[in-house]
């Protein structure tokens, strides 16, 4: 094949076609994993944005309930109510509820007229009988802290929301509101501190799916009222994402969004996937140039090198046919392994003599590599072959890399009993070596072995197949039984 390669460039040509072939695949399945990882750490990066403002707005929320409930709680008590009003603001009102962009806290009778005002003295002559959250609150007697839609207050506060809270009379009935503002620019001054990309946004939305705001602010009031569509998401989780277009601007956002603590607020942050993808295009512009250059010279050399490739092909198969070790572990490879397992059962047929194998596989090997790593994966690889070369006492036993994180130890003279002892001493000592494995039930690299033993009758590839296939059922079940075991 070699020489007719040689003989006929052209054969040499379709051999360089398949190459480049095979980098063309190799380099898009390579960006695929890439745009997979962008995509990725987008989702982590816009969890984690939405975690820290939950966090910080729950926070917030939380201490002016708590403030609220403080108030409700003292004024329902008659000795309160019978202060005077200067006796009553020390009492019900302290330093606490001063925070930036927290409004005054105000307390209304029945009517809506405010009686009480945290910040002036007297209380401003000013009415909330028709605020949304006033006629909620007194329409139910369990309502509890109400948040509500965002409003223009008429306390100077410019654009806000209000938390409120019903307050009752002795005979339980309604007898008014404990209410104080949040300025909107609270949530804006918190949003602007967080880098989002250039089509970026975040949002704090109510669980119906109404905009409370949103950065980058929307251009007109038509954007900002439409609603999501996934609004079941918002009724029925704490949190999620989903990728879809913004119904109030149309950019094609991946959107991670969390509840707001207990309140019925989610905070919704959106990474465009052009800016997902930005990174991942021009990389894919300059690997696409380099893989289209090196197609262009491997056809343009592939008649050059026809007259020294049957030389290298012939030097590079001799060294393999020649090569017996594994050339990352230092074990012997397969075919070493081979013809060493045909040589010891020719040798135990002649001899009446027991052979056995033990078939070795790493635990969840697959996994360790994607936590820690293929560099490190290799390293694990050697340590737990320098373990099983390490546990073999006899001169005859041979331990060979089977393929993988398999391995394989052939035990000449060995009955099943004595084969099953060496495989326990070398899963022993392999999980003895510490070494972490994070996503291992036993936290630490194991192994799974299976055991098989037989007293040859007669040489054959046939024969030692089925021994090795013996060992390697009893290895399937070592690993469906929980694996880090031996079976035999």
């Amino acid at each position: 094949m070699l020489k007719l390669l040689v003989n006929k460039p052209k054969r040499l040509i379709g051999l360089a076609l398949l190459l480049s072939l095979t980098v063309s695949v190799a380099a898009m399945l390579s960006l695929h994993e890439m745009r997979v990882d962008a995509f990725e750490r987008a989702k982590d990066a816009g969890a984690n944005i939405a975690l820290v403002i939950e966090h910080d707005i729950t926070r917030n929320l939380e201490f002016y309930s708590l403030s609220l409930q403080n108030v409700a709680d003292r004024l329902a008590d008659p000795e309160v109510r019978r202060l005077s009003e200067h006796v009553q603001r020390m009492v019900l009102f302290d330093g606490r509820i001063q925070a930036q962009d927290l409004g005054a806290m105000l307390v209304t009778d029945r009517e809506g007229h405010v009686i009480l005002d945290s910040k002036v003295a007297p209380p401003r002559k000013l009415n909330f009988s028709d605020r949304d959250y006033f006629l909620r609150q007194a329409e139910n007697d369990n309502m509890g802290v109400y948040i509500s839609k965002p409003f223009e207050a008429r306390t100077g506060l410019g654009l806000a929301i209000a938390l409120s809270l019903r307050l009752n009379d002795a005979d339980g009935k309604f007898a008014g509101v404990v209410s104080g503002g949040l300025r909107v620019r609270y949530f804006d001054r918190l949003f602007s501190g967080v880098t989002l990309g250039k089509n970026g946004s975040i949002a704090l939305l109510y669980a119906d799916g109404t905009l409370a705001t949103r950065r980058p602010a929307l251009e007109s009031a038509a954007a900002a009222a439409k609603r999501s569509v996934h609004l079941g998401l918002f009724a029925n989780t704490t949190g999620g994402t989903y990728l879809d277009a913004s119904v109030r601007d149309g950019v094609e956002r991946l959107y991670t969004y969390r509840r707001i603590g207990n309140y019925p607020l989610f905070v919704a942050v959106g990474t465009a996937t052009d800016d997902i993808y930005d990174n991942w295009k021009a990389r894919a512009w300059w690997i696409g140039v380099l893989v289209v250059l090196f197609n262009v010279v491997t056809l343009a050399m592939a008649y050059l090198f026809a007259q020294h490739l049957e030389r290298r092909i012939e030097e590079q198969r001799r060294h393999a046919e020649l090569a017996a070790t594994d050339a990352l572990t230092g074990l012997a490879n397969r075919r070493a392994l081979d013809e060493r397992l045909e040589a010891e059962w020719r040798r135990a047929a002649r001899e009446r003599q027991p052979l056995s194998v033990l078939m070795i596989d790493v635990d969840h090997f697959k996994a360790y590599n994607d936590q820690y790593g293929h560099p490190d994966g290799d390293v694990a690889l050697q340590a737990v072959a320098r373990c099983i070369q390490a546990n073999l006492r006899r001169p005859g036993d041979l331990a060979a890399r089977y393929g993988g994180e398999e391995f394989c130890v052939v035990l000449p003279g060995s009955d099943l009993g004595s084969a099953n002892v060496v495989a326990e001493t070398i899963r022993h000592a392999i999980q003895a070596l510490d070494i972490p494995h994070a996503r291992s039930d036993a936290a630490v690299l194991t192994v799974s072995i299976g055991a098989a033993s037989g007293t040859p009758a007669a040489a054959g590839e046939l024969r030692t197949a089925t021994l090795t296939k013996a060992a390697d059922a009893q290895l399937y079940r070592a690993k469906t039984s929980g694996r880090n075991r031996t079976v035999a």
